[in-house]
């Protein structure tokens, strides 16, 4: 992931999260000095499942559009394809189905 973007990222969860802690220490669940320190490991845990979840579902896309592709095509074609528009099947097809490509919708 592009290091500027994890960055900002980063400091959306952390801002959005630093509004929920003086209701916090206001209500005796967090100490003020533990408050950092939780606010630190949310934003950590957050952006990692965020990650995870982008992995998994780029991985899908990919093997979905491979399946409907034709033979032959290569993995460097697959991802001209994707990163150009190409159309993609719906990650949601069920494992008992041929994928039909679709368009990409933006």
């Amino acid at each position: 992931m592009n290091p500027i973007l994890t960055s900002a990222l980063g400091s959306i969860l952390r801002y959005c999260l630093m509004l929920l802690v003086p209701y916090f220490v206001k209500h005796g669940i967090w100490t003020e000095s533990a408050a950092e320190g939780y606010v630190e490991a949310a934003v950590a845990g957050l952006l990692a499942l965020g990650w995870s979840w982008w992995k998994i579902h780029g991985n899908r896309v990919k093997l979905l559009t491979a399946l409907a592709l034709p033979p032959g095509v290569t993995e460097n074609d697959l991802n001209r394809h994707i990163a150009g528009g190409g159309a993609v099947p719906s990650i949601s097809t069920p494992p008992d189905t041929v994928p039909v490509l679709k368009p990409q919708t933006p």
